[in-house]
């Protein structure tokens, strides 16, 4: 057994088993050490103190004076020791605070409200304030503790950790591939109707695929645009054309079957999902539970 002070709980748990056991052999079992191991470091123990702590026969282990004394602190120490990571683990378990929290319109609507709300449900000390916008939020003017965000992480300044990937769907209703000719190659998306988003440049868009560990981009106008996913989403269970979707948001109606994926064997390049915060909030064990709870329930 080292001398290093912090040891000296154990040596106080190895007496302590010792007079409540009547054995080195039972107290050895008990704290899964040999009996030769705690037999050597009772006497480290002794020779530390450079008192006697116990007298020893074949038959019967007891107390000496001293022993005894050690014996009591030693019962307070360890019973102080259990109540103080009790406390902490009530702490941890019983989370209080304000979290002040910005994610896209979409994501946080989608994924973030029901993970706040379970997470409410388990810490009702919690209060929650979530601001769902898809403009870039400044965090310390704004005091927010948590932006979610997808981004290339290329000038954040920021701590970010990684939540998951940000997957989009490039899909069309069952109806709509019926009725119109075959997609098997991203040539062939030049011949159907593509809703897009409503950019203030245009109504085009630019998709990255996956084709063969490359990247292949692909540019495609639609004669529909909207400035927001789930009225395009609207658009394509209405048959009006192809288009790129939030994998979260179309996974029910492809499960369904009402929607269905397009070029599968050409995915689209992933974004990825962060939690960005602060180094001042580095250290905040309300902020890393959340975060951690939100990064275990997004998992794939």
């Amino acid at each position: 057994m080292s001398s290093h002070k912090l040891d000296h709980l154990h040596l106080m748990r190895l007496l302590v088993a010792i007079v409540q056991f009547n054995s080195f052999a039972k107290a050895a079992e008990h704290l899964s050490i040999t009996a030769t191991k705690a037999s050597k470091d009772i006497r480290h123990l002794e020779q530390s103190l450079q008192v006697t702590l116990l007298h020893r026969t074949t038959r019967a282990v007891s107390l000496t004076d001293s022993g005894e004394q050690y014996y009591q602190y030693a019962l307070q120490i360890l019973q102080l020791h259990q109540q103080m990571l009790d406390s902490i683990l009530n702490l941890k378990t019983t989370l209080s605070g304000e979290l002040r929290i910005s994610a896209p319109s979409l994501w946080g609507k989608i994924i973030l409200t029901p993970l706040i709300l379970e997470f409410k449900q388990q810490h009702p000390k919690v209060n929650f304030i979530a601001s769902y916008s898809n403009a870039n939020v400044d965090i310390l003017r704004d005091n927010i503790h948590i932006a979610f965000r997808s981004t290339q992480l290329r000038d954040e300044p920021y701590i970010a950790r990684f939540i998951s990937e940000d997957n989009y769907s490039l899909c069309a209703s069952s109806s709509y591939l019926e009725n119109n000719p075959a997609i098997h190659t991203l040539e062939d998306l030049d011949n159907h109707q593509f809703i897009s988003l409503a950019h203030p440049s245009g109504t085009f868009e630019k998709l990255n695929f996956i084709c063969e560990q490359k990247i292949v981009a692909k540019h495609l106008a639609g004669q529909l645009a909207f400035s927001n996913k789930e009225d395009i989403l609207r658009a394509v269970k209405q048959h009006f054309g192809i288009a790129v979707l939030p994998s979260y948001l179309v996974a029910d109606d492809i499960n369904k079957g009402e929607l269905q994926r397009v070029l599968v064997k050409y995915p689209l390049k992933p974004a990825k999902f962060y939690a960005l915060y602060t180094q001042k909030r580095k250290e905040s064990a309300l902020v890393n539970q959340f975060i951690d709870f939100v990064i275990d329930n997004t998992a794939p």
